[in-house]
């Protein structure tokens, strides 16, 4: 091979080289570029999802309330059973309903009693897809409580299904997070539960649900995040299927925040289902007294735009 030869066969090369890494450069700017729409375009999904799940739920809250004149209670009493169990007829859940046991005579929705099947099968409608899918199971804090005279018994943690969901709950009924708010007047109290006549500031200023905000440390853990379905009086589990909408206590999306609050991981804002079925996204900036008028249903106050 000649010396011009090898010239030539050896700048062919150098320049192929060269095109390589102006492609693969190219690429990498490409990616950069596209990797946040894409996780923009994801999260947006991720937030539509969510807000059909709360329509699903306010939709489940209006039949239930239709068959019974009155929406579901936050929980049937100190040990049993929350709103949650008591929507899953109306969420095409019959047979999940069936397993639990509400006889007089029988479990009476007492939640540690019930079979594993009942407190452990999770229902995708109850988890938006922004913070977690379903299948998770409570960690710690939903404790054996049934039998107050054996304080042993108290310790023993009877793991659940989870969700992302909670109920504005009531000071009425002595729903045991109430005493932080003693100025409560929420959409779901213990026991018998309210009729939608209970509703005076009109069901589209009235929250009914929203998601819950669980610290991303404490995945699975009361009071934050035990079971939905446990309505036992511990100092914690009772907590995790309800919260409060208080001045005090205003919606959060920050991951470390550890308050009993309402909270997503939509970055600004947190969606609600009202009382008439609609789902509403609320900024973290709403005025706090604002965000406590809408979580109270009659308080005869005029509340502001937000």
């Amino acid at each position: 091979m000649s010396l011009t030869s090898r010239s030539v066969t050896r700048g062919h090369q150098a320049f192929t080289l060269i095109e390589l890494l102006v492609v693969i450069a190219i690429i990498s700017i490409l990616m950069g570029m596209l990797l946040p729409a894409v996780q923009k375009a994801r999260e947006a999904a991720a937030r539509i999802a969510c807000a059909n799940n709360l329509k699903q739920l306010g939709l489940a809250m209006h039949m239930y309330h239709n068959d019974h004149e009155r929406l579901p209670p936050s929980r049937l009493g100190p040990t049993q059973a929350t709103w949650a169990v008591l929507i899953l007829p109306y969420l095409e859940q019959d047979n999940l309903y069936r397993a639990w046991d509400f006889r007089p005579d029988g479990l009476r929705g007492i939640y540690v009693l019930q079979s594993p099947m009942a407190r452990q099968t999770s229902v995708k409608v109850y988890f938006c897809p922004s913070r977690r899918s379903s299948g998770e199971l409570s960690v710690w804090g939903d404790f054996a409580q049934y039998d107050p005279n054996d304080p042993q018994q108290q310790l023993v943690h009877i793991p659940g299904a989870l969700g992302d969901y909670a109920a504005l709950v009531d000071r009425s009924g002595q729903d045991s997070p109430c005493h932080y708010v003693p100025s409560l007047h929420g959409a779901f109290e213990m026991g018998r539960g309210l009729s939608f006549s209970a509703f005076t500031d009109g069901l589209s200023n009235t929250l009914l649900i929203g998601e819950k905000h669980v610290p991303l440390t404490r995945h699975g853990y009361g009071w934050w995040d035990c079971s939905l379905y446990d309505g036992t009086a511990s100092p914690f589990s009772s907590f995790c299927s309800t919260r409060a909408a208080s001045a005090d206590l205003p919606p959060t999306t920050h991951p470390q925040d550890m308050g009993w609050k309402f909270g997503s991981r939509h970055m600004t804002v947190v969606q609600f289902c009202l009382g008439d079925g609609s789902v509403r996204p609320i900024p973290t900036t709403i005025n706090p007294y604002t965000f406590e008028l809408l979580g109270n249903r009659n308080d005869g106050q005029v509340i502001p735009d937000w």
